[in-house]
């Protein structure tokens, strides 16, 4: 089967790890091509074939479509998968230059509807809570998986180390959770991993709070699981998710994992490991995992059983079966 991608690059982040991942597994068996920025390079295998597209430029160019449609023509795929909308406006436009119209498959990561998401022909949810947003001609829900990669023991903690993982973004609550460690009654570190247009709002906030021997904004890492796998505590802050590429990587690596009360984060992770998205509920929840620590272990112990849900493998194979429903 060949198979092509499309993603319009902003940041190496969670979409974007998802669509590498999907492509790295994919070309094990199958041709796959992915349009996208260049810059995406570093991150995919020898296997998956990139095509530099700037999706930054104007969806109803009728030029620049038409030069999509050509790149189109060449590879000839047997199904499309588009990861944002924008792109997916750009693939659905470009094919009234050809005879063939090649199905349309789309990934949607955000709980946020999108009208023009209905021009895919299927639209798969990474969550059952994302897919009352996933509005095209059929849906269906493939939960995201990730590979499974080794870590490394970075040594004994001198502090109670916190790390927390995402985009510098204010969907991600991080200026919560900076507020609400100002006010925990316990020593810690934390560690914020990833980078994103709120850095220098957040390093103000580090600093207004006389925090920055508590507090790292570490960047982008390309061994995001040994941060998780070498703290004492790893927290989802959001207001928003899809399904949270951090929260799977908690359940592999993670001691203990606590998060927001949104999306379907109660679901997965039960009562006692979720809190109210309000500086309070922050506090009073870091506290009680200091303190309670060996209780939270076990609680989370629960969870790690669950992984086989989100291996890569898995993700793949009912991929797979997506597009073979969608070509004729």
């Amino acid at each position: 089967m060949t198979i092509l991608h499309t993603l319009h690059w902003v940041q190496f982040a969670g979409t974007e790890k998802v669509c590498v991942d999907l492509c790295n597994e994919l070309s094990k068996e199958h041709t796959v091509y992915l349009l996208t920025n260049e810059k995406i390079k570093p991150y995919i295998n020898e296997n998956v074939n990139l095509v530099e597209v700037d999706f930054e430029k104007n969806r109803y160019n009728p030029f620049f479509l038409y030069q999509v449609s050509k790149i189109l023509e060449r590879i000839n795929p047997d199904v499309i998968h588009i990861h944002n909308t924008k792109e997916l406006e750009i693939i659905y436009n470009a094919r009234f230059f050809m005879q063939k119209k090649v199905p349309i498959i789309g990934s949607r990561h955000n709980p946020i509807l999108k009208k023009k998401f209905a021009l895919a022909d299927m639209g798969v949810a990474v969550s059952d809570e994302t897919r009352i947003y996933t509005n095209a001609k059929r849906n269906i829900t493939i939960l995201n998986g990730i590979p499974y990669k080794e870590v490394e023991d970075f040594g004994k903690n001198e502090k109670f180390t916190i790390v927390g993982i995402g985009r510098l973004a204010p969907v991600k609550g991080f200026h919560t959770l900076i507020k609400a460690l100002s006010k925990i009654d316990f020593d810690f570190k934390l560690n914020i991993v990833g980078e994103g247009e709120q850095k220098q709002e957040l390093q103000n906030l580090i600093k207004s709070l006389a925090l920055d021997d508590k507090i790292q904004l570490v960047g982008f890492v390309r061994n995001v699981q040994d941060y998780i796998h070498n703290s004492d505590l790893q927290i989802i802050s959001s207001s928003e998710e899809g399904l949270s590429l951090a929260l799977i990587e908690g359940i592999f690596y993670a001691k203990v994992l606590v998060a927001t009360d949104i999306a379907n984060h109660k679901e997965l992770l039960g009562e006692n490991l979720v809190f109210d998205n309000n500086i309070e509920a922050f506090v009073e929840k870091l506290n009680d995992v200091n303190k309670n620590y060996a209780k939270y272990i076990k609680l989370f112990e629960k969870i790690k059983q669950t992984k086989d849900n989100y291996i890569i493998e898995k993700m793949v194979k009912q991929y797979v079966e997506a597009y073979k429903t969608l070509i004729k």
